[in-house]
């Protein structure tokens, strides 16, 4: 097993109800270069809205396409945004938090620097922004997922 998916054999061995709170280095190894990820971001209202978005992960950044709309307009007004990414290698699953903050690229030089350019959404609509956070915390945890049901 890859440690940079499933834990370590020393770890392997946690009780099945335990959470394990992994290291920003695994957090990042866990990640990989691209995913979808969910977006939070400060609404209009003041409340969080969340969206979903395909990531590209570069030099410890995460990079996302955008199209006009309010996604951009609540980031350019607040910038602090959180994006969670979950996945998992049964009998693992994790949960890795990003909060940091989102600025739009403007630069081509920059874009094309990030690959940011060259991702690819599953969304239909176009997407000609690009965006980048830029991680002030890094966090997750890890638990198993094969726990014996209570009886």
């Amino acid at each position: 097993m890859n440690d940079a998916i499933g834990p370590a054999p020393e770890r392997q061995a946690l009780a099945a109800h335990s959470v394990e709170t992994l290291r920003e280095e695994d957090c990042w190894g866990l990640l990989g270069d691209r995913g979808i990820g969910r977006l939070a971001a400060i609404g209009a209202d003041g409340g969080p809205d969340i969206f979903p978005v395909n990531t590209l992960v570069h030099e410890r950044n995460v990079y996302f396409r955008s199209g006009p709309g309010m996604k951009l307009v609540q980031m350019t007004a607040e910038p602090r945004v959180a994006v969670e990414f979950d996945g998992g290698d049964p009998p693992w699953r994790w949960s890795v938090v990003i909060r940091g903050a989102a600025r739009r690229l403007d630069r081509d030089d920059e874009i094309e620097a990030s690959g940011v350019a060259e991702l690819v959404s599953l969304s239909p609509t176009p997407k000609d922004d690009f965006v980048c956070i830029e991680p002030s915390t890094v966090s997750g945890r890890r638990f198993r997922t094969d726990y014996p049901a209570k009886g």
